[in-house]
């Protein structure tokens, strides 16, 4: 009840009501959102300058992968050609390359390295006469004019050396653009003159004046008129650049440039492709038609290779994020570590566990953006000077100008904050239950491990890691893939702070210092399983591609076949007046070297008018004559037939050539005991294939067939003979190491051959020094002077081109995993400082110290080494299934499906998980000081 002064209203009765909170507006919301984080990120900027040390730190960490990420993207985008990168090596500034017309019409994609034909004549160009200048009835067809451009290869005679040149054909009086560019001198008017490029220069060419070349085996005189920048077809640097051809029969083939001022569109293109035409189309290239657009013979490759292209992009996208987030992880678990105190003063002054979180998350977003600009910008930098200093040094070879691949930094920076971001969410969300007593006391110690999440996370390691070698198995789906990969991480992160504390309880036995960083690894989980689980993460990824680099080697290893013995070799020679130059050259320039002439017995060349072939065949047991000579199966060399029948003989496929040599060099190549040798004399065949003889004799037939000229195919057999020939058995060996020379799977003396009127042709000459391997020197001395038609070949066995590749990415992981394990430790370290002083003030020397802050460095080094190695064992395995699962059958040869090879760099491994933790322990304890400040502890 209400009581009114005297002479006041009665006021007017209202109903009762409760009173109702005020809303406030969603904008208002809002603008205090925007002003909180305002005021996060202004106290996170400012907190960044107040700890330069533990910034610059944190900075590091976040950088140094960024910095390789963008490097690797930009190398990826800059040494590889693009078909827009192709345009000016193909044709400079015309519109687009033309290669002469072929007699069936072709499909081809728009970069043409490879096309097909399905049988169907071509449209004749109209006034296209074969074997003439066609230069005037293609500019009819095309509308435009046409640059005839070639390559050409000659010898640069200087004093004895005869040095192997490469040369481009083109006027370059028509302006071709980068193609070809003077920059001294002047063009040459005819195949006298020359202008050299700095690849030429090089080589030891002149920039001006007279020079001598060697020609089809003719000495010619020319003389340097200038020197320019020309490109290659396919990359690199000519050496030498020459109006016209030295001569027509070393012309590689007629192609055209097109100038004109339309573009060629795909539509122009397919209109060409009907008359033969294969056209690289600037147009084309810069924009390439869509999968429906392609002739519907060739559309399914395309997809295949989008396909490829979209499951890398997506895994390697989601490997980056993860590999990143891991490691930068440590650098703000440490960080938020150390602020404990701080948010804890904060805490007990009434700030709300939002405002906490929203602080450590305004520090990770300021330095993480910073760290990520920055070492992009380190990176591609880096790579833009590498790239200059090697164009500089390394004149003949060719990588693409720099270029800043925009997409992948639009990925590779944000993703970078991102994992910066994600990396400081996990100990901000530990802030909710921050123990404010237990941290203004100075105790740090984890809460129990939980007993759930180990068993799931290795569940998740042992289902995703099956998952994912069966996705890639079976062909799955790319997201299929990074699912697997991710649920196997994941899998792997949980299990660590449950290893951590079993590694804890296994360390009683250990020395004190080891024993004691096991132990407070165990007892600070949150701040030991960050750099755990960045070690792992790049140990893992190490371990990945090092399996399938090796897998992939170690295949292409076993499917090497020589072409000829170890340390031995062969001069082939096509032109027989140049085997009296070779002759001499062997002589004057290798006279310890023993050189043989060896022939093949082969299909003699034919004239459009012969009628019948001189043909050789071994019949193996359960053949016909027929079968072993192919007759009706010479288009189907998987059938079984094929590979049962045609196993040696003048139309057998692979490892079915024979050699002829005199009986004396057969014995000494084959390793002929005298026995045999005897047998080879009297007429016997040796032969590395199973199954050819029967009671120690083959049959063999031999003579001439008559031959369809319409379909190619053998009729009339009337003319053959067979003979019982005795057989030297050979191991299959002598094929895989070369003995037999590559191709060719038996052999015969020239006396035989002779006898019974094989055909034959020269091929060359085997050579092999009697006291080894012909030396390095030998056999540049002999290419140097060999005749221009002549081919020099010495065997050195599989040469692996993977060790470079493997030293940079060992090289550059160990590098980041020990910068990772430095920069934790040392910041674990600066956290420890009250620890250190309570060690000295009890009596611990400067020994001691170093070796507690070595262990631990080494502890958490080892324990995410060994991890990262168990991890990385299934994407590992994965990968060697698309990579090695597709093998080449030398006999029958096609593609076959094979089991997977695997192989693990066991070695390197190893020398990672402990080389990089043993290394980061010594540099630890280098670090510590003698003095530690000594505080009083609060109790």
């Amino acid at each position: 009840m209400t009581t009114l002064a005297p002479g006041q209203p009665a006021a007017p009765d209202l109903p009762e009501t409760s009173p109702q909170p005020e809303r406030p507006h969603r904008a208002t919301r809002l603008q205090r959102w925007r002003a909180s984080w305002r005021v996060a990120l202004r106290m996170a900027r400012r907190d960044v300058r107040r700890h330069r040390g533990r910034s610059i730190l944190v900075l590091v960490m976040v950088s140094l992968p960024v910095a390789l990420l963008v490097a690797a993207a930009c190398w990826a985008d800059t040494g590889t050609l693009s078909g827009a990168d192709r345009i000016p090596l193909m044709m400079g500034s015309g519109q687009a390359l033309v290669q002469s017309p072929q007699e069936q019409r072709i499909a081809q994609f728009p970069e043409p390295d490879s096309y097909s034909s399905d049988g169907t004549p071509a449209k004749a160009v109209p006034g296209f006469v074969a074997g003439a200048d066609n230069t005037a009835a293609m500019e009819r067809l095309l509308g435009g004019e046409l640059v005839p451009v070639t390559e050409t290869d000659a010898r640069f005679l200087s004093g004895d050396r005869r040095i192997r040149i490469h040369g481009l054909v083109v006027d370059g009086r028509r302006d071709i653009g980068p193609k070809a560019e003077l920059t001294s001198g002047r063009w040459p008017t005819d195949n006298t003159e020359v202008v050299v490029t700095p690849a030429g220069v090089d080589k030891g060419l002149p920039t001006s004046g007279p020079a001598r070349f060697s020609v089809a085996g003719e000495p010619r005189d020319v003389e340097v008129v200038g020197t320019a920048t020309a490109l290659s077809a396919w990359g690199g640097q000519p050496d030498f650049v020459v109006p016209t051809v030295f001569d027509i029969a070393d012309m590689y083939g007629a192609t055209w440039i097109l100038q004109r001022e339309r573009r060629v569109p795909w539509s122009e293109v397919r209109s060409l492709n009907e008359y033969g035409i294969v056209v690289t189309s600037a147009a084309a290239l810069e924009n390439p038609p869509a999968d429906h657009e392609l002739d519907p013979s060739i559309r399914g490759q395309a997809g295949y290779e989008a396909d490829r292209a979209a499951t890398t992009a997506l895994v390697g996208g989601v490997m980056l994020f993860i590999v990143t987030t891991l490691l930068v992880g440590p650098a703000f678990a440490v960080s938020a570590a150390r602020q404990r105190r701080t948010l804890a003063i904060a805490a007990s002054n009434g700030a709300e566990t939002r405002q906490l979180r929203r602080s450590v998350l305004a520090q990770a977003l300021v330095l993480g953006a910073a760290a990520a600009v920055g070492g992009a910008f380190v990176g591609a930098l880096g790579l833009r000077a590498a790239v200059a200093v090697w164009r500089a040094t390394h004149p003949g070879t060719l990588i693409g100008s720099f270029s800043l691949p925009w997409v992948a930094l639009a990925i590779i920076v944000p993703c970078a904050v991102v994992s910066a971001v994600t990396a400081a969410l996990i100990p901000s969300l530990r802030l909710g239950r921050l123990d404010i007593v237990g941290v203004m006391r100075g105790q740090s110690v984890s809460p129990p491990a939980n007993r759930v999440l180990p068993v799931v996370g290795a569940l998740m390691v042992v289902g995703g890691g099956l998952f994912l070698v069966a996705s890639v198995k079976n062909g799955a789906r790319e997201v299929a893939m990074a699912g697997g990969a991710v649920v196997l991480v994941l899998g792997a992160l949980l299990t660590v702070p449950a290893l951590l504390v079993v590694a804890g309880a296994l360390a009683s036995r250990l020395p004190v210092a080891p024993r004691m960083a096991t132990r407070d690894a165990a007892r600070h989980r949150t701040r030991s399983t960050p750099t755990v689980a960045a070690i792992l993460a790049g140990v893992a990824a190490l371990t990945a591609f090092s399996i399938g680099v090796a897998s992939d080697t170690e295949q292409r290893q076993r499917e090497y076949r020589p072409q000829a013995a170890m340390g031995q070799g062969f001069v082939q020679v096509g032109e027989p007046d140049a085997r009296i130059s070779v002759t001499q050259a062997l002589r004057s320039d290798a006279p310890e070297v023993v050189a043989t002439p060896y022939a093949l017995v082969s299909v003699p060349e034919t004239t459009p008018a012969s009628t019948h072939l001189s043909l050789v065949a071994v019949v193996p047991p359960g053949c016909t004559p027929k079968q072993a000579l192919g007759v009706g199966v010479q288009d189907d060399p998987g059938s079984t037939v094929v590979q049962r029948c045609m196993k040696v003989g003048t139309l057998a496929y692979n490892q079915g050539q024979v050699m002829v040599l005199p009986a004396s060099e057969l014995g000494a190549r084959l390793g002929l005991t005298p026995d045999q040798q005897q047998m080879m004399a009297e007429g016997g065949l040796a032969a590395a294939h199973p199954g050819l003889a029967r009671n120690g004799a083959a049959e063999v037939v031999f003579g001439a067939a008559g031959i369809d000229q319409q379909t190619g195919g053998l009729t009339d057999l009337s003319g053959l003979q067979t003979r019982r020939m005795p057989v030297v058995e050979l191991p299959q060996e002598a094929i895989a190491d070369g003995r037999l020379g590559f191709g060719t799977g038996a052999a015969v003396t020239t006396e035989t051959a002779e006898r019974l009127g094989w055909p034959t042709t020269q091929q060359g000459w085997l050579l092999r020094d009697p006291e080894g391997a012909i030396s390095a020197e030998t056999q540049k001395r002999l290419d140097e002077s060999i005749a221009d038609e002549g081919w020099l070949y010495v065997e050195r066995g599989f040469q692996r081109d993977d060790i470079a590749v493997l030293r940079v990415m060992f090289g550059l992981a160990a590098a980041l995993l020990l910068a990772v394990t430095l920069i934790s430790t040392a910041l674990s370290l600066a956290e420890q400082q009250a620890d250190m002083g309570t060690f000295a003030a009890v009596g611990a020397t400067r020994r001691t110290r170093r070796a507690l802050a070595g262990s631990q460095a080494m502890v958490v080094g080892l324990i995410g080494a060994v991890l990262g190695v168990v991890v990385g064992l299934f994407p590992g395995v994965a990968i060697t299934h698309p990579l090695t699962a597709t093998s080449w059958d030398d006999v029958t040869g096609q593609e076959v499906q094979a089991d997977p090879t695997l192989v693990i760099p066991w070695l390197p491994l190893l020398l990672v998980v402990v080389g990089v933790p043993l290394l980061a322990g010594l540099l630890s304890a280098a670090a510590i000081r003698a003095a530690p400040a000594v505080a009083r502890r609060a109790e």
